[in-house]
């Protein structure tokens, strides 16, 4: 059961951010003038398996705004495109804490 609901949580978590990211690619996009700061970054993991890579990747990805370009050799880091950066840094730990926190609760014991 917990399992479950850790992935009815991270459909859940998924679900809002494409709906929140969709809204503001539409905000950019109806604005009369461009506004926005794209840009790469880095995002080291903590995940480790191939199956958790993938899936973070794949959900960043069907985030409108951003893509996921590569992951390195080591598949530690990731290296994603954003529409908008304002701060790595903060974009970053959104993502960790968000996306990654809930693909650990639903593939770790």
């Amino acid at each position: 059961m917990k399992k479950l609901y850790a992935t009815a949580k991270l459909l859940a978590l998924f679900v809002k951010e494409l709906f929140i990211s969709s809204y503001a690619v539409i905000l950019h996009i109806i604005r009369p003038r461009l506004a926005v700061r794209p840009g790469i970054f880095a995002l080291e993991t903590e995940l480790e398996s191939d199956w958790e890579i993938t899936l973070l990747s794949c959900l960043i990805c069907l985030t409108p705004g951003t893509l996921t370009l590569d992951v390195a050799r080591d598949s530690r880091t990731l290296f994603i495109h954003a529409m908008d950066i304002g701060d790595a840094g903060l974009l970053s730990q959104q993502i960790k804490g968000s996306f990654e926190k809930a693909i650990m609760e639903v593939t770790r014991p």
